[in-house]
């Protein structure tokens, strides 16, 4: 086939008219391809903060369930966060040059 004889047979009026309706479609839609890649990659950097935050919560709720529940380990939070102490202890802070 020649380039011709292929432009011979695009040159139907229907042919044109779906041409012309996929390159409004593709490129000059307000929804169109890049607009959809961008959409897309949106999507999925926000479904991985979202799995970031649920592995946040459920880090906080075993720490609240903690200091909650049990004695111990809200006595070693206070002590390891709020450098809190006994009446009769003394507690030094050791920090790294890093």
């Amino acid at each position: 086939m020649t380039f011709w004889s292929i432009i011979r047979k695009l040159n139907n009026r229907y042919v044109i008219a779906t041409i012309v309706f996929l390159l409004v479609i593709l490129f000059f839609d307000q929804f169109n391809l890049g607009t959809q890649i961008n959409l897309h990659r949106e999507l999925k950097e926000q479904e991985l903060e979202i799995q970031h935050l649920e592995k946040g919560i459920a880090q906080y709720k075993d720490s609240l369930r903690m200091v909650t529940e049990d004695r111990e380990g809200m006595e070693r939070i206070a002590r390891e966060k709020y450098f809190m102490k006994r009446d009769n202890e003394v507690v030094y802070k050791i920090v790294d040059k890093e």
